[in-house]
Formats: structure tokens, C-alpha cells, sequence
């Protein structure tokens, strides 16, 4: 039964299916139903709700969301089952048709196997619907499987993935115990993992570090969690989100006891306060994505002059979804509301930048977000990435310090477009001279490039030049250092095996 594994079984654990044989009613059993206009009212989301009259328990309750008439996409987690195993389906597709009030649903797990799903709709109102319920799957063109049922399903008006995003603390937890710790705090990331803290002997607040994976999704009103610890099994968890309004949230959830009975469970939860809005104050460089250090020349830095201003730099090589940008003090709007951080900027490519933070740690040194960027062209979106960021504070700015001549004295970590026998001054209008000697030994401006700028943002240097009849250049630059006359510059670069290595260079004030 491996290979069926995927959205019949899915369906079929949802609503409990044991798979027994199921005869065929009689049509004259069943009255004639007006058309309901099924088409026109299911788009939307909708949970199941209840089984042959009877309530489900929460972890069997899925998510239809119908984006058209020919489409759904269909979210559930599911656990241990003899011919199941284990499901995690966050928004799987599946082929819609309409038919009057008959609904039908067909995938193909594999090529010998075909699951259909039809729901014969009895009633349907804004707000929930009722259907007479067949799955039927086929294996080689044999039916293998059949079952009937009546399922009812309500409207999700809500939908709580974007809000859920930040670091919460368990208030209360009623009902019964529960996996999560009720004087615990849970970090939902947007890339649809989580982080789970308890306070250690200290009273500090201490992510736990020995579990393989955390791993949620949230669609609707139904959260679903699944964790595994070092040499344990995997363990999940279901709720549903019965309120989330600023920084409080409510969870809710039905379970059923091994003798059938049910009980209520219910956590509340108080969003953590960072006071991002005075801490953000300042500029910053990032550091980190997804845990790792971040190359050189992938950072960026962000200085909030207030709570309605930031300034963007960075130098951006030419990329497939972004081409090639030179970003100096680039101005962006800044809305804060409570953890969250938005700035929007507009290149002079015609292009808009929304650039979207969830602050989930924040002090005097340091921040780490849930990060979203989106570039629209034309008011199209053209490009979206979804990361974790980390960024420190900066609490020097080179920019005026590096003004005039330098000498190298030394380079580190392999070769760099950089000279290290050669001078470089950098000016107040954003270029730079690049000298040489000559044969004589006399230090000789290079007069063959078309341009050179530079930027310096706190700690980051960025140059770009061109030859002339060649393609344009780049290089990168962190200034771990200016005093007495001396500068060092380090960098973090990537090979193309992905590994890193460190370059340095040093450099000696000329006094002419």
C-alpha cells in the first residue's frame, strides 16, 4: 500500500475511513436538491468540521482552500497508520470539476492508481456545506477501495499564517496537558519552522537545541506542529486558532480519549513585546541567513533614522531575478507595527522594493527576523524570497574616515582585484583614483577605466570600475578597523563549492 500514500490516504485518514466495502443506495432514497450554485459559492476555505453528524476531533480536520472551480489546494497532517504512515501536506494541489451540485476531485498517486473524490452537495450557505461523500480509488482499473459518508464542512474566514509569525509566551494552557509547554515561548519563522524556548536555571529563556526538526504550518484557522527528538519518534500536535488579535491569541482543540469520550483543551498566549520601534533605532549590518555567516558581498546595511525613515546600501551583482543594483543611501518608508518592520523603497529602475521584517530577538547589539522581500515591476511581483536574518549593530561609520590616499601593506586569503602593491584614494564624491608604479618606480594614476565609485556605509566598502572595452567590476569589503594611520579591511568570500575562506588586507595612510 506504499504507493498510495499520498492524497487519497490523506482524505481518507482525515475523515476516519476504515476502507470496509460500502453498498450503493438506492436513487430513490435520496430527493431531488434544487442546484445549489455550488459553483459560484465554494471558492473560499473550508474546514471539515463533522462526520456523520458527529464533531471530528482536531487533528483529523483539514483544509480545502478552492482557489477556482478547477483547482484546490488541501492541507492536513496526519499520523502513524498501518497502510498510511505518516502525511505532512501543506496545500497540495488537486483537479477540480463542477458539475450542477456534484463536485468531483481526482488525483493519481502513481501511474496505476487513481483516487476520486465526490461530494454530492445537499446544502451550501456562505458560512458552511453539507455533501454526501464518496472516495473511491482504482488500481490497475479495479476498484480497490470505496466509502460513503456525509461530511460537513464551514467557511474559514480567517487566515492566521502571516500573524502567527513572531515569539509568543503560553499564559495558560486548560483542558488537559499538552506537548507544548505551558511556561514555554514558541517562535514561529516564515520558512515554516519553529523554535521552542524554556527558561533555564538562570530564569533566561533558552531555545532547546536538541530536537532534529521543528516544522508547522498554519492555514486558515488549523495549526499543525511536528518535532522529533534526538532518538525519539516523531511527535505532532493540532490545534486550531479560535482568536488572534494583537498581541493575544487564543488556541483551542477537540481530543478524543482511547474509550471515545472528547475533551476540551485550551491555550492562551501573549505576543512578546521587544519594543522594536525605539531598539531599531540605528544602523545596522546583516550578518547571518538561515544560520550562516553571509559572504561579503551579500550584506546589506539598514540605518533607521526614525520610525517612518531608513536608508538602504549595498552593491548587488548581476543576478537572474534582480540584475545588477548600486545601492548608496537609497531612502525607503518605514511603517513599524509592534515586531514587525516594513520599509518601501523605489529604484530608479522604475522598480518598488517591499521589504518586510518579523523581529523575533532584538537588543543593543543585535536583531534576528523572519525577512520577506518582494520586488514589483510594473506592479507585477518579479521577485519574492522568504529567509532568517541576523544583523548587528554598528556603531562606527568609516565613510569619513577612509577619505584620502592609502598604501597597501599587506594581502591575506589569495588574490583580490585589489593590487596589494598598489594605492588606492577614495574621495568625498563617491569615486576613487587607483595608482601603480611605473617603471621608473614613480606611483602612476591608472587612467584606462571608464569609472570608479565607491561607498562606504559603516563598516561595508563597496567599489565598482570598468575597464575600458571591458565588463564592468566588483569587489567587497568589511573595515574591521581605522586609527593612527592604519586600516584593515576582511572579507568573507564563497567558493564555488560553496565553501568560504577569509581575505584581509592592510593599509597605510599616505601623508603627501
Amino acid at each position: 500500500m506504499k504507493k498510495i500514500q499520498n492524497y487519497l490516504l490523506m482524505v481518507a485518514m482525515v475523515c476516519g475511513i476504515s476502507f470496509a466495502a460500502a453498498s450503493c443506495s438506492s436513487n430513490d432514497d435520496n430527493p431531488v436538491i434544487p442546484d445549489l450554485s455550488v459553483a459560484e459559492k465554494i471558492i473560499g476555505k473550508w474546514i471539515v468540521t463533522d462526520k456523520n453528524g458527529q464533531p471530528l476531533s482536531t487533528n483529523k480536520k483539514a483544509v480545502y482552500t478552492f482557489v477556482s472551480t478547477t483547482k484546490a489546494l488541501v492541507s492536513v497532517s496526519i499520523t502513524s497508520h498501518p497502510e498510511v504512515g505518516k502525511l505532512w501536506c501543506e496545500e497540495t494541489e488537486t483537479n477540480v470539476a463542477i458539475n450542477g451540485n456534484k463536485m468531483t476531485l481526482n488525483s493519481r498517486p502513481d501511474e496505476n492508481t487513481t483516487v476520486t473524490e465526490v461530494l454530492n452537495f445537499t446544502d451550501i450557505s456562505a458560512t458552511e456545506f453539507t455533501a454526501n461523500y464518496e472516495i473511491t480509488m482504482t488500481e490497475d482499473g479495479k476498484v480497490a477501495k470505496n466509502e460513503q459518508m456525509v461530511l460537513r464542512f464551514t467557511k474559514v474566514t480567517a487566515d492566521y499564517s502571516e500573524k502567527v509569525l513572531g515569539l509568543w509566551e503560553c499564559e495558560s494552557l486548560m483542558g488537559g496537558e499538552t506537548y507544548n509547554d505551558a511556561n514555554g515561548r514558541l517562535e514561529f519563522l516564515a520558512d515554516g519552522t519553529y523554535r521552542y524556548y524554556r527558561k533555564n536555571d538562570d530564569g533566561q529563556w533558552q531555545t532547546i537545541t536538541a530536537r532534529e526538526f521543528q516544522d508547522y504550518f498554519v492555514d486558515g484557522t488549523l495549526l499543525a506542529t511536528r518535532w522529533k527528538n534526538r532518538g525519539d519518534e516523531e511527535l505532532r500536535e493540532w490545534w486550531e486558532i479560535a482568536t488572534l488579535s494583537g498581541n493575544e491569541m487564543v488556541w483551542t482543540s477537540q481530543r478524543q480519549n482511547a474509550d471515545g469520550s472528547t475533551f476540551q483543551q485550551e491555550m492562551k498566549w501573549k505576543k512578546v513585546d521587544l519594543n522594536v520601534a525605539e531598539m531599531i533605532m540605528g544602523k545596522w549590518i546583516k550578518s547571518d541567513q538561515n544560520g550562516q555567516p553571509l559572504p561579503t558581498d551579500g550584506k546589506m546595511v539598514y540605518t533607521f533614522v526614525s520610525t517612518t525613515k531608513a536608508y538602504m546600501s549595498a552593491s548587488i551583482d548581476a543576478s537572474p531575478e534582480v540584475g545588477t543594483h548600486w545601492i548608496d543611501q537609497l531612502e525607503a518608508d518605514v511603517t513599524i507595527s509592534g515586531n514587525k518592520v516594513s520599509l518601501t523603497s523605489y529604484s530608479e529602475e522604475g522598480a518598488t522594493m517591499v521589504v518586510d521584517y518579523i523581529i523575533t530577538a532584538i537588543d543593543d547589539k543585535e536583531f534576528t527576523a523572519n525577512h520577506k522581500v518582494t520586488i514589483m515591476l510594473g506592479g507585477a511581483e518579479v521577485y519574492v524570497v522568504e529567509d532568517i536574518l541576523r544583523f548587528d549593530k554598528l556603531t562606527t561609520n568609516y565613510a569619513a574616515a577612509i577619505v584620502g590616499l592609502w598604501e597597501c601593506q599587506e594581502i591575506t586569503g589569495g588574490e583580490t582585484y585589489n593590487d596589494p602593491n598598489g594605492r588606492l584614494e577614495f574621495k568625498n564624491d563617491g569615486t576613487y583614483n587607483f595608482y601603480r608604479k611605473d617603471d621608473a618606480g614613480q606611483w602612476q594614476v591608472v587612467t584606462t577605466r571608464e569609472f570608479q565609485d565607491c561607498f562606504v556605509d559603516g563598516t561595508l566598502l563597496a567599489t565598482r570600475w570598468k575597464n575600458q572595452g571591458e565588463a564592468e567590476l566588483r569587489e567587497w569589503w568589511e573595515i574591521a578597523s581605522i586609527s593612527d594611520g592604519q586600516m584593515q579591511w576582511v572579507a568573507l568570500r564563497r567558493n564555488a563549492d560553496g565553501t568560504t575562506f577569509v581575505q584581509g588586507m592592510k593599509w597605510k595612510k599616505v601623508n603627501e
